[in-house]
């Protein structure tokens, strides 16, 4: 017999003498199993407030309370609750839980297991422990507690706005009119942005404290690349946070907004075939190409007259113009950026026309 199934059976056996002795004494007590088949107990029970209501989440158990592998799958999980009235709630007193919510183990999902409740009372404090059980004998100790206390949320921030920039994004809102009852608000207000990076699907909380102001700037971003955001409102009251609604999630692109440098030692050349225009490379990750321009001496805004690509170091102006004058030629560099960044101009080079 292999070990995990001898221990298996060492614990049915003495769950089965446990109930013979109990039966003899007539005194119902929960059997403990012994520390080599005991699940330990979940440490790591958390819970996120939003407009709905509460989600739990907690590690789907994998070892004894010794450290070993369980020899055995959870089955389900025991959600202990208690709902007391914000103005009776007292931190040293017993917590009044009641039965057991039954939560099966296929609810897991990549190690963790949840539980969302909702049409929470205002004004009242919610307290859950959690226990892992594997049948009726095998059954963990308590997890650690989490309190939370809900009101009625507040209305979402008003007005999102994004202004898109080099490698960072900066959003602005405005607050809630008040809560979702139509009642107004007097107690402080932070705010929450949470950011999606998978076309808006999954939203995940900004590192940090809740903001205090209407701004949010998120750097080190990728430019091109399309990031979705919503600000959630959390109400300071009575020593609590209290998460309110979320905006409706809004999209924007940081894009490159930095030009390359001008190209240098631009040259104007007679031809048989034209004027040539040469020029020296930019040392740009992102060039994109080159445009040209032209004017006359009696004009200070020059004409663009062609484009190259970024491997382009010249420029053939077949029709340059007739008639005794002096013309002057310069050249600027653009970016992929969309819509493209260009350069100023390079210095200029001159050309004089003759005849």
């Amino acid at each position: 017999m292999k070990p995990a199934a001898m221990r298996m059976l060492l614990a049915v056996l003495l769950g089965l003498a446990l109930l013979a002795g109990l039966a003899g004494c007539g005194k119902k007590t929960r059997p403990v199993p012994p520390d080599t088949v005991m699940p330990a107990p979940i440490a790591d029970l958390s819970y996120h407030l939003d407009e709905k209501g509460v989600a739990l989440s907690w590690s789907y158990p994998r070892q004894t309370v010794q450290g070993d592998r369980l020899p055995y799958r959870i089955e389900k999980f025991e959600l202990f609750r208690a709902v007391i009235p914000s103005k009776d709630y007292c931190p040293d007193c017993p917590i009044p839980f009641g039965p057991p919510i039954e939560i099966t183990a296929a609810s897991s999902d990549q190690g963790r297991v949840s539980y969302q409740e909702t049409l929470l009372r205002p004004n009242h404090r919610y307290v859950y422990r959690v226990r892992s059980k594997a049948g009726w004998f095998v059954s963990s100790n308590d997890s650690n507690t989490v309190s939370v206390v809900w009101d009625t949320p507040l209305l979402a921030p008003m007005n999102l706005r994004i202004e898109e920039g080099d490698k960072a994004l900066t959003l602005r809102w405005q607050p809630p009119t008040g809560l979702l009852d139509g009642t107004p608000v007097s107690d402080p207000i932070r705010y929450q942005v949470s950011r999606s990076t998978d076309g808006g699907e999954t939203f995940t909380e900004m590192p940090g404290d809740p903001i205090e102001g209407l701004v949010h700037a998120d750097k080190g971003l990728r430019n091109g690349k399309t990031y979705f955001y919503k600000v959630r409102a959390i109400r300071l009251h009575a020593g609590t946070m209290a998460a309110g609604m979320a905006s409706p999630s809004l999209s924007a692109v940081p894009r490159d907004l930095t030009p390359p440098a001008p190209p240098q030692k631009v040259r104007a050349v007679a031809t048989s075939e034209g004027v040539k225009i040469i020029w020296e490379t930019v040392a740009e990750p992102d060039l994109a190409g080159f445009r040209i321009y032209r004017r006359s001496a009696q004009n200070p805004t020059p004409e663009r007259i062609g484009e190259v690509g970024g491997a382009g170091l010249s420029f053939l102006d077949a029709k340059p113009p007739k008639g005794r004058g002096l013309w002057y030629y310069s050249v600027s560099a653009f970016d992929q950026a969309r819509p493209a960044n260009e350069s100023t101009y390079s210095m200029e080079a001159s050309y004089e026309v003759s005849e």
